[in-house]
């Protein structure tokens, strides 16, 4: 799996946006510049400030990046996490660089909300970043592509959160609407879905975890299409699936495509050895045949081409 942010490894050093790290108090953590010849050169130090005056004069000098050492990558996106969007919005940045930042963002939200129990500062959170996130889908014509060469196998549930929100989206996107508020609610409700298997990642047959995290999403006030599809992403179009059993149409729209990714998911990452993509499709097509709809089905593979 492609890593958020990853190191370079001749130096171990992550290339990130010149655009968002100023005008937020003194850095946590230096800053660096890369020359000519690949060498690292110390640009501000722990303690000191950026201002934006100067990040535009290095603009203006061709610099098109700042480099920080891996070690604090995590500094850096938790730093950057209230300015996604002003980074997101920046085209100085190149669209695969945004979205490199948005997915760490993205894994850290998932990994700190997701733990323990989901309170109402990760959904907060998450809805911050998922607005962020919906917006540059809609906004650069090759944001997706970008977003989704970064996903891979899924070995947590954070991972989990974040690949099921990035693929709803661009399917929301495909088969639903263009409209903003929908693409963000898909997002926010493929991050969401499995807010009950909190505290019972090791179960393996978890029949209640639907109707656990539809519980906890209507207790902190998430949008009722949101906790629908917590409740009803294991319903399937045939009426195969639970807890209800529930057909075709009486499905939530939303639900309908957080259950196909979310089983896309389960199907791509749990195989011993590594598939290609639409090797997974047809794994899933055999496993459950019946089980989605048809128009939607179509339209998922489609976003793979």
């Amino acid at each position: 799996m492609s890593t958020a942010l990853a190191a370079d490894p001749t130096t171990g050093h992550v290339a990130v946006p010149l655009c968002g790290i100023t005008g937020r108090g003194m850095l946590n953590f230096p800053v660096y510049l890369r020359t000519a010849s690949d060498a690292m050169v110390l640009y501000r130090d722990q303690g000191s400030q950026i201002a934006e005056d100067q990040v535009e004069r290095l603009f203006q000098e061709g610099v098109r990046d700042f480099w920080i050492r891996g070690e604090d990558r995590g500094a850096y996106l938790h730093r950057i996490e209230c300015s996604l969007g002003e980074i997101l919005n920046d085209k100085r940045a190149s669209v695969e660089r945004r979205a490199d930042v948005l997915h760490g963002v993205a894994l850290t939200v998932a990994e700190e909300s997701l733990q323990g129990r989901l309170d109402r500062e990760g959904v907060v959170r998450a809805q911050r970043m998922i607005v962020c996130a919906s917006s540059l889908l809609l906004r650069e014509t090759h944001a997706f592509g970008a977003m989704r060469a970064l996903l891979g196998a899924s070995d947590s549930l954070a991972q989990h959160s974040v690949t099921t929100a990035f693929l709803a989206m661009g399917l929301a996107r495909q088969a639903l609407s263009f409209d903003a508020a929908t693409v963000a609610m898909a997002g926010l409700a493929g991050l969401l879905h499995d807010t009950g298997r909190i505290g019972h990642e090791d179960v393996g047959d978890d029949a209640e975890h639907a109707q656990r995290g539809e519980a906890a999403l209507r207790h902190l006030g998430l949008a009722p299409d949101v906790c629908a599809a917590a409740k009803a992403h294991h319903e399937r179009h045939d009426g195969s699936g639970s807890p209800h059993g529930l057909r075709d149409c009486s499905i939530p729209p939303i639900a309908r495509v957080v259950g196909l990714v979310d089983a896309f998911d389960e199907v791509y990452s749990a195989q011993p050895t590594k598939l290609r993509v639409f090797d997974a499709l047809r794994v899933l097509a055999d496993t459950w045949s019946g089980g989605f709809d048809p128009n939607l089905s179509t339209t998922f593979v489609k976003l793979f081409r």
